[in-house]
């Protein structure tokens, strides 16, 4: 490589500027006023880009210097890249202003169909040209994506050994008993005994999911063990468990978000069971070895603040 050839670095980049705004402004001395510079020190900038290039870039022989030939090429590449300097200086001010961006959020089943559906179009509302995308799935694979960078924020119950996605609660949500209007138990005036909800508990989630482990536990603290050997349908679905309960199918258990609308239209009826006490701990995640974006930065503070009692707001 020639010692002498042209190298794009900070001193060049300020005198390609000069050399623009120069040529802009067809005159040194108003290109010296611009840039709040003497007029020799702009002479002196394009003297040396001149040299480096060597070739003349403005024609000096009359009143009005004016491009070269080559001067105009110059021009043509300063166009282009100053205009890639501007663009890159708005899009990290609407950046910081939220008036742009990518939001993706992950979220489990109960968080992604009940609690963020409201909340995002809120969200939404007030920054109409953030581009949201809600992946879903269990807890596991949701905080998988944050601690592989590959989504902002997850909402899941609590999972172990995380190594980059840090979990603050969000919520405790409370589970209601349910059974459908239809069933004898809508009528009944009285609590159902833990053995009688037992004994009535007809639609299951899939073994292993948290809805399922939840009730299991709670049925060993009251003493109910025969409730872990009773037949029962078994679904991978919450929406589908409850649809069966709404067509008679015993009772069951769900967190109450997730049954607020079935239980205004009363498409649903609340159970009172005695001593019934199960709650469900939903997490925020996020990526603590990652700077968040301004857009998830303000979707945490809006969510976590939306969570506060209101007497503490």
């Amino acid at each position: 490589m020639h010692k002498n050839q042209f190298g794009i670095t900070r001193m060049n980049l300020e005198h390609l500027k000069t050399f623009y705004v120069v040529a802009s402004l067809g005159s040194f001395t108003e290109a010296a006023k611009a840039l709040y510079m003497t007029q020799p020190a702009v002479s002196q900038q394009i003297q040396g880009i001149e040299h480096a290039l060597r070739n003349p870039l403005f024609d000096r022989s009359k009143r009005q210097i004016r491009l070269t030939a080559k001067g105009k090429i110059l021009f043509s590449y300063t166009q282009k890249l100053f205009g890639i300097f501007r663009e890159i200086e708005n899009v990290f001010s609407d950046l910081n202003h939220l008036l742009t961006g990518e939001l993706t959020i992950a979220a489990s089943a109960v968080m992604g169909n009940y609690f963020l559906s409201s909340f995002i179009g809120e969200f939404y509302k007030k920054y109409p040209l953030i581009s949201i995308r809600l992946e879903m799935g269990d807890s596991a694979y949701v905080t998988h994506l944050v601690e592989e960078g590959l989504a902002d924020v997850a909402l899941s119950r609590h999972v172990k050994n995380l190594k980059h996605c840090k979990q603050k609660l969000l919520i405790k949500e409370p589970y209601v008993c349910v059974c459908g209007p239809i069933s004898p138990l809508a009528a009944m005036k009285r609590s159902l005994s833990a053995k009688e909800f037992a004994e009535n508990y007809l639609v299951m989630r899939q073994k292993g999911s948290r809805m399922r482990s939840k009730l299991e536990e709670w049925f060993k603290c009251v003493g109910v063990y025969e409730f872990l050997s009773m037949p029962v349908i078994e679904v991978n679905s919450l929406e589908s468990s409850k649809q069966l309960i709404a067509r008679g199918f015993g009772a069951a258990a769900f967190p109450s978000i997730a049954v607020r609308q079935e239980l205004k239209r009363e498409s649903l009826i609340m159970l009172s069971v005695e001593n019934f006490s199960v709650t469900a701990d939903y997490f925020l995640g996020y990526n603590d070895k990652r700077e968040l974006s301004p857009a998830a930065f303000e979707f945490i503070s809006l969510l976590t603040e939306s969570m506060k009692p209101k007497d503490q707001i």
